[in-house]
């Protein structure tokens, strides 16, 4: 909570603004710091997503300024300010509130046109912030103030925009200088902007271009805006480095630090239209990344604690002839799952609960077992039948591997927990290509799986034709090809390389399949990966281990996918 019984005058880039507060008072527990010489702007600017970001919806303020603007739930301040310097001040009204340490705030700045003060701004950014990180919210409250000039172009009078400012996607609990493999680590880890199909980048809304945006181009996301008047685009405001080569399976050559070292580098700033046709927002989620994964050490944390046991289905079925089915609440079918009812009579609504998923079991019904997961909650049941799952018995406590991947995105993340600070070290990451839904394909099953085993290859089949060698048991298919290495972590879907026809010669970045790695959906349920990159993971995932099963290494470590 927020008290406002304090004058201060602050400076703020040269001018003085009136600001009242207090102390910042941690979620009902304890008072955590009192905040001195704060600049008005960052405890608004820094509070963008209340009612804003969260709805996707901007906060009902009037058109036209007065004294006793009120939003519900909310405190509020106001100040003047001249953004771009014409020697008139806009009127500024920031509405904010905190809940659990972490604060939301939209800003509305009211220009001055025929003498009234009219709604001509609204921003907000793409997260809430904790109130510790002053350098963060300091930051972003710059970026309202440079980016003014930008949102401001081509305005009409008495026009409204909503505007919400991306930040950065990491927290307190990533470490990014311990990274060991970064051959296809793009630059941008934040929001960028998928090009789907060639468009031009305009220096204004419905300006000029400034330059021509190609398939699988992926410019940086600075900030979205919207327009209250009638058939108006989104728009985004992006930056981008253009290059000699956009080939996204081209290696990427970086100095001694790790930078890459852009070819005949041109970077420049525009908007984009927001057509969905042409364009999808994506990025590197890495605190959504983070907040997947700490769901699903809690979960183990909580049962291992509790002297209760973890399980994991076991429904892999190699070459299985599945029947079509409908996708659940989550996303998933029935490939290589089990079902989950919602009660031991098995009535009402079902879920597809995919091979080598963690669970635990929390009780029996009707000679049902009755299970709770991390991802897909509960409870709910499952038949008892020991061939469909078993315990697991290398998790003691929290895991410390982890493999994220984002089938929106077509990202994926590495981390490696440190048990002694509890942070969360990025290892390696990368764009790959998930699975997508077809005719005998099936898109990556979301949920957090037990990574089964690695393997040096992987194998894949294709139907068979007249004279082709077909499969033991299975007329109708052939070995098609292959791919280097291989981690099984659901059923089929294997993280692996670039696939290949058994005759294939020559380098695997000059294939299709490793030009499509980060555009769009298309494997058959599996991740692929550059080889390269998916030789360091095998090792990662593997470590010291000594467990074989043929082929195959079952790590000593436990290591968890994790899919969004």
């Amino acid at each position: 909570m927020i008290s406002g019984n304090i004058v201060e005058r602050i400076a703020v880039g040269g001018e003085l603004v009136t600001k009242k507060i207090d102390s910042i008072i941690e979620a009902g527990k304890e008072k955590i710091k009192k905040l001195k010489k704060l600049e008005i702007g960052v405890l608004a600017l820094i509070n963008t997503v209340i009612g804003f970001n969260m709805s996707a919806e901007p906060l009902n303020m009037p058109k036209e300024y007065s004294e006793n603007i009120t939003v519900k739930g909310q405190e509020k301040d106001v100040f003047d300010y001249d953004f771009n310097s014409d020697g008139i001040n806009e009127k500024v009204v920031v509405t904010y509130n905190i809940v659990d340490n972490l604060v939301g705030a939209v800003v509305s700045i009211y220009t001055n046109q025929g003498g009234k003060e009219i709604l001509t701004y609204q921003i907000a950014f793409d997260k809430k912030f904790d109130i510790l990180e002053f350098k963060t919210m300091q930051k972003m409250f710059d970026k309202v103030k440079e980016y003014y000039p930008e949102y401001s172009k081509n305005i009409q009078p008495n026009e409204t925009r909503y505007i919400k400012i991306y930040g950065d996607n990491k927290n307190k609990d990533i470490v990014f200088d311990k990274i060991k493999f970064n051959n296809h680590a793009p630059e941008n880890t934040n929001n960028f902007l998928f090009i789907k199909k060639g468009s031009s980048l305009l220096e204004a809304p419905n300006g000029n271009a400034v330059t021509h945006l190609g398939f699988s181009e992926k410019p940086e996301i600075l900030f979205e805006m919207v327009s209250d008047t009638a058939n108006s685009p989104k728009w985004y405001f992006t930056e981008f480095t253009k290059k000699v080569s956009t080939n996204v399976s081209k290696k990427i050559n970086k100095d001694k630090d790790g930078k890459v070292i852009a070819e005949n580098p041109t970077t420049v700033r525009g908007f984009i239209a927001g057509n969905e046709d042409t364009v999808s927002p994506r990025g590197f989620y890495w605190d959504k990344m983070i907040k997947k994964i700490e769901i699903v050490n809690k979960f183990i944390d909580t049962t291992t604690k509790d002297n209760e046991k973890l399980y994991i289905i076991t429904e892999y079925k190699p070459l299985s002839r599945d029947k079509p089915s409908e996708k659940d609440k989550f996303g998933n079918k029935n490939n290589q799952s089990i079902i989950g009812y919602t009660n031991s009579k098995k009535e009402g609504e079902i879920i597809n609960i995919p091979d080598q998923t963690i669970f635990r079991i929390i009780g029996e019904e009707n000679n049902m077992l009755k299970i709770e997961t991390p991802f897909y909650g509960g409870p709910y049941f499952i038949e008892k039948k020991e061939e469909t799952y078993k315990q697991v018995e290398n998790i003691k406590g929290k895991v410390n591997k982890f493999v994220a991947i984002d089938p929106h995105s077509q990202t994926e993340a590495l981390f490696q927990r440190n048990p002694e600070t509890e942070k969360y070290e990025v290892v390696t990451y990368s764009y790959v290509t998930t699975g997508k839904d077809g005719w005998g394909s099936y898109e990556t099953p979301h949920g957090a799986f037990l990574i089964a085993f690695t393997r040096p290859y992987m194998t894949f089949t294709r139907h068979a034709r007249e004279g082709d060698k077909t499969l033991p048991g299975r007329s109708d298919l052939t070995i098609g090809g292959s791919a280097r290495y291989a981690v099984r972590f659901s059923g089929g879907g294997y993280m692996h390389g670039i696939p290949v026809g058994l005759n294939f010669r020559g380098s695997t970045l000059n294939t299709g399949a490793a030009h499509k790695i980060g555009t769009y959906k298309d494997s058959h349920k599996c991740v692929r990966h550059f080889d390269d990159q998916i030789e360091f993971i095998v090792g990662w995932i593997n470590a010291d281990s000594k467990i074989k099963d043929r082929d195959n290494t079952i790590p000593e470590e436990p290591v968890i996918a994790v899919v969004l």
